[in-house]
């Protein structure tokens, strides 16, 4: 199999146009400034999860240079690029009290020794996050009532396609060797799916509230209730097929089976948004 080859940053953080930023069309909106600063924590501590696969594929130069040189520097950008649009609309909010509570709690989840049970199941489960991060940056792209917010999130989703591409090109790679069978694929690809609702976003939302709202609590049942309120732009921006094709396309499927499953797929995960 051809090397995946390191290519060069499409875009930079520095030149998106922070200072044309219509506040006026976002600054006000709750849901969307608790969206973009978690996010904003999630991306930026890449570095943990990237020691952790580093720790993981330990002995692949190519896997490891990748994901050091690439993947790594890219994701943190975004966080980057997401800290500087909250600071910029959102001044009075301190982002790095914020982010260092959501660096302590979510820290003892970042463990090597919960990723996936072989390396073939590993890079396919990295497919089914990059599905969804492509997924949800897809939904602010086209959900955003601002537009530079929009700019810097189809720029974010373009990088987590080539991702994706990257994750596959390795899971593809383990396959010719350790033969995972279509079964235990599945099953991987599904506990993933079910770790959707998992601790890195409500603990992101969580010091969000905590560091904006000082003296409150933030319980799961207020996380459910922000989450319901963006399960609506979920179903008119989330592009449901295109991620349906992406979860499934490690399990090779026949083209006769792939024609339903598709829309199988799209039709439960709607009914479940």
């Amino acid at each position: 199999m051809m090397k995946l080859s390191i290519s060069e940053p499409r875009w930079s953080f520095e030149d998106m146009a922070y200072d044309r930023i219509d506040r006026s069309l976002i600054v006000g909106e709750q849901d969307w400034f608790y969206l973009v600063a978690a996010s904003s924590f999630v991306e930026i501590l890449s570095d943990l999860y990237a020691r952790n696969l580093g720790e993981y594929y330990a002995g692949d130069d190519e896997a490891c240079a990748w994901l050091s040189q690439k993947w790594e520097p890219e994701e943190m950008q975004h966080g980057r690029a997401l800290r500087q649009y909250v600071e910029t609309v959102w001044p009075a909010f301190d982002w790095h009290q914020g982010f260092e509570g959501f660096r302590a709690d979510y820290s003892p989840y970042c463990q090597t020794n919960l990723l996936g049970p072989t390396r073939t199941l590993e890079m396919a489960a990295r497919c089914v996050v990059e599905t969804g991060t492509s997924s949800f940056y897809a939904m602010i792209r086209d959900a955003s009532p601002e537009p530079v917010l929009a700019c810097i999130a189809g720029h974010i989703h373009d990088d987590e396609i080539g991702h994706y591409k990257g994750f596959y090109h390795f899971f593809k790679d383990y396959q010719t060797r350790e033969r995972a069978s279509r079964w235990q694929i599945g099953r991987e690809i599904w506990r993933r799916v079910a770790e959707v609702d998992s601790e890195d976003a409500f603990l992101a939302v969580r010091n969000v509230a905590l560091v904006h709202n000082p003296g409150r609590g933030f319980t799961r049942e207020d996380f459910q209730i922000f989450r319901h309120r963006i399960r609506g732009w979920m179903r008119l921006h989330y592009p449901f097929p295109s991620a349906a094709k992406m979860l499934l396309k490690p399990l090779a499927l026949p083209a006769s089976v792939q024609k339903w499953a598709v829309p199988l797929l799209v039709r439960g995960v709607r009914r479940l948004v």
